[in-house]
């Protein structure tokens, strides 16, 4: 049996996912669509409509700031897409109304057929009256793809920074929040670390502390100025702007604890090169990957875990191999950590 992947799609959203890393979570529905498209027709409709809904939700959520997830739940699969639809027309100037009607008029029969005829979401009468074909599932399959690269295209091309700090083009406040802020890691950055884990708190300091510091140096540079050119003696002017000490919960928030030169010793070393053998991975990518993973406690991405390997697999396959491998990944790194775990 030859599966046909959602290429487009898998690849429009790879190489945006610096920007919107989130879209990921939708590789596992394009994974489900397609090992189902041929086995489980029914199933793989059902994912195309629920991919489809939550990238509707995802442009409304981002681009209407009075909506949120609580507020949009109950709405149905037509509604949603045509109100992202609208957003997006908004925004761009090349998606004109008909297009908005069109595609709402297809996204409606999608729905009506997963209606009749979903496995999943609305429950099943058993005997199931209905079953839907391999050909129609294609059908479905393709329409989605279609739609979605459209879609995501227009989205992705979208700037949604809307006054929101963007942490390369701000060095001095990343360079001051790093050389004031005592980290117990030498390899992480505690400037990103924050705006990725807690944006709010960056923004705040950005606002409340940083600029003020610069607001009072150039205030001391201009009394020091005047001071010299009346000639007059004074006390030396003591101007400081301490940087309040992040209590040690927020460190902990943001980053495990993690000593890395006494982690890869001797044996620890022998472990990875023993597992990257029988993976076929890279040693010295897989020790990068470990050490990432236990400094921030965040899952390895899927480019990076993908860049270990020796031989990459088919596309059609790659989701999958890659998820499991992060997996074996993380239960590695977990057993290396705690070695006594392990041994019980």
């Amino acid at each position: 049996m030859i599966f046909s992947w959602m290429e487009k799609v898998y690849t429009i959203i790879s190489a945006n996912t610096a920007k919107h890393s989130h879209f990921e979570e939708y590789f596992k529905i394009i994974q489900v669509i397609e090992e189902h498209e041929f086995s489980n027709p029914d199933i793989c409709i059902e994912s195309c409509k629920a991919l489809i809904e939550g990238v509707s939700k995802t442009i409304i959520i981002s681009l209407d700031n009075t909506k949120t997830p609580a507020n949009i739940d109950d709405e149905n699969l037509p509604k949603l897409f045509k109100q992202s639809m609208n957003l997006l027309s908004d925004n761009c100037e090349d998606i004109e109304g008909d297009f908005v009607v069109r595609f709402s008029a297809i996204i409606q029969v999608l729905g009506e057929i997963r209606n009749k005829r979903g496995d999943i979401s609305h429950g099943r009468m058993a005997p199931k009256p209905i079953f839907s074909s391999s050909k129609l599932a294609t059908t479905v399959k393709n329409m989605t793809e279609n739609i979605l690269e459209y879609v995501l295209e227009h989205y992705f091309s979208l700037d949604l920074s809307s006054g929101k700090l963007i942490y390369e083009e701000i060095e001095d406040y990343n360079n001051w929040l790093d050389e004031n802020t005592e980290f117990p890691i030498k390899k992480a950055k505690y400037s990103q670390l924050l705006y990725e884990n807690d944006y709010d708190e960056y923004e705040s300091r950005y606002s409340d502390e940083f600029l003020k510091t610069d607001e009072t140096e150039e205030e001391v540079a201009v009394e020091v100025e005047k001071e010299q050119a009346e000639e007059v003696e004074l006390p030396e002017k003591e101007v400081a702007v301490p940087l309040e000490e992040k209590p040690k919960e927020e460190i902990k928030r943001l980053v495990n604890t993690f000593n890395e030169d006494a982690f890869w010793d001797e044996p620890t070393t022998g472990k990875v090169s023993v597992f990257a053998e029988e993976e076929n991975l890279k040693t010295t990518e897989l020790k990068e990957l470990v050490t990432d993973y236990l400094f921030s406690d965040k899952k390895p991405l899927r480019d990076a875990v993908a860049n270990a390997m020796n031989e990459k697999p088919a596309l059609k396959d790659r989701a999958k191999v890659i998820e499991t491998l992060t997996e074996k990944i993380i239960v590695l790194a977990d057993e290396l950590k705690n070695p006594a775990d392990e041994e019980e």
